[in-house]
């Protein structure tokens, strides 16, 4: 699998780990991702994940359910 990377046992302060950072250029890929993201999913939460609405758990089932007999060949309703 090739030569194994060699990691430093600790990083010792901020400054240095922040000297171990890249930059990746991964950002978002459009402008007003947040708007866009809060119209398909509602506000975020706290922690600042779209989770969109609430489901209740005998409806995800039905539709887990449906989704099975889709795959399987079944009729789709």
């Amino acid at each position: 699998m090739g030569a194994e990377r060699p990691i430093p046992e600790r990083l010792g302060d901020q400054t240095e780990q922040a000297q171990h950072l890249r930059r990746t250029g991964n950002g978002p890929t459009v402008e007003d991702e947040q708007q866009l993201l809060a119209e398909a999913y509602g506000a975020p939460d706290m922690a600042g994940f779209y989770t969109g609405p609430a489901v209740d758990q005998d409806t995800a089932e039905a539709d887990d359910q449906a989704a099975d007999d889709t795959a399987d060949g079944g009729e789709q309703a």
